[in-house]
């Protein structure tokens, strides 16, 4: 007699999980008017679209050395440096190059660490979404695009379609907007959850043993703790668009006047009004030099 498999809560997540597949129509990304024409262009036009009334730019939080968020401004007032619209992390912080990311000597910057980049993190993106809800009319249908290339998503999704823009190439979903932190959760484990976790990984214990873990211990392990915040994300309506690149420490947010200045406004966030021909390519801070 064959034993009676069980489902447990964990089982039926892992099912869950593994049904996640980009959803949406990869022609609802052609509005995004983004281009790459010039070498270094302006960040409106080629990280989010043109139009809007207004743009800001979101800060990721920096970390101090035991991993809690710091907010940029008081990294600049540590370093003696200048928080601007377009201030450069490295420039900010003390750094010599965009390349130096371990913390410099004692004494000669920011002793902690650096933002993340190509990830607002989920209390920010949540304080984000409360904002933007109020600010669009089809809160019930928002598009969230993930670039591909994070190394993140499964084998099953190479036949999903994809659209080239945003910026880079991405898998496509639809949701609601209260959805989408759960969403930028879920996807990311979606390989986890099929047992063909992305990349490898090893164990370490404290007698100096390793092991490859087994798909089932990553999965029991790991699944909970995945996270991607959207590469871009809008409602139906248009009304406002988010990009977040893969190599940058900040989320710009396009839309009207009244949004960019509730964003302002929210102790929650620390974000910046954005000029439309700024730039966030790591030679644009004339200031922290």
């Amino acid at each position: 007699m064959r034993a009676r498999r069980v489902s447990t809560p964990l089982t039926g997540w892992r099912a869950h999980l593994a049904a996640i597949r980009p959803d949406a129509d990869p022609v609802e990304a052609d509005w995004w008017d983004t281009s790459w024409e010039t070498p270094t262009p302006a960040a409106v036009g080629f990280l989010v679209p043109a139009g809007f009334e207004a743009y800001a730019r979101v800060l990721h939080p920096a970390h101090d050395r035991h991993r809690d968020a710091v907010r940029w401004s008081t990294v600049a007032e540590e370093c003696g440096t200048v928080l601007h619209a377009e201030a450069q992390w490295h420039a900010l912080a003390g750094r010599r190059s965009s390349r130096e990311h371990s913390p410099p000597p004692t004494g000669t910057g920011w002793p902690g660490n650096e933002p993340d980049v190509g990830c607002l993190d989920r209390t920010s993106l949540e304080a984000l979404a409360d904002v933007l809800a109020r600010h669009t009319t089809t809160a019930v249908t928002t598009y969230v695009a993930f670039w591909v290339g994070y190394g993140l998503w499964p084998d099953a999704w190479s036949d999903a379609p994809t659209t080239a823009r945003p910026v880079r190439e991405a898998y496509l979903f639809q949701r609601p907007l209260d959805e989408v932190a759960t969403l930028c959760a879920e996807a990311p484990a979606v390989a986890l959850a099929l047992g063909t976790p992305t990349g490898s990984a090893v164990v370490w214990s404290t007698d100096g043993r390793s092991w490859v873990p087994t798909p089932d211990e990553q999965f029991t392990t790991w699944a909970s703790l995945q996270w991607q915040s959207p590469s871009a994300w809008w409602p139906a309506d248009r009304a406002w668009a988010t990009s977040n690149d893969t190599d940058l420490d900040s989320t710009l947010v396009g839309g009207s006047r009244a949004l960019v200045a509730d964003l302002l406004g929210d102790d929650r966030l620390e974000a910046l009004p954005w000029p439309v021909d700024g730039s966030l390519w790591s030679g644009a801070d004339t200031i922290n030099r």
